[in-house]
């Protein structure tokens, strides 16, 4: 199993999951999941994007604007 996976495993991160982001500058945004954790580039990432944007694409269908959050910076609201 690649060393992404065994590292978040713990991560009950699904479509919809309410998950709290810390930002660069310590701030905390919520924001929605858009899938499980995955490999990044060079580290493990959550697609998120706002809530707001998670709703509208609840009722339209319209794909959100995905933002790959690394997953070191994400804590479980609400799990799915």
């Amino acid at each position: 199993m690649p060393l992404w996976q065994t590292q978040h495993r713990g991560m009950d991160v699904n479509y919809g999951t309410l998950v709290e982001a810390v930002t660069a500058s310590g701030d905390t945004v919520r924001m929605r999941a858009l899938e499980p954790p995955t490999r990044g580039r060079d580290f493990p990432i959550v697609w998120v994007c706002t809530e707001e944007e998670f709703d509208v694409t609840e009722r339209t269908g319209e794909e959100p604007h995905r933002i790959p959050w690394p997953t070191e910076s994400i804590k479980v609201l609400e799990a799915t």
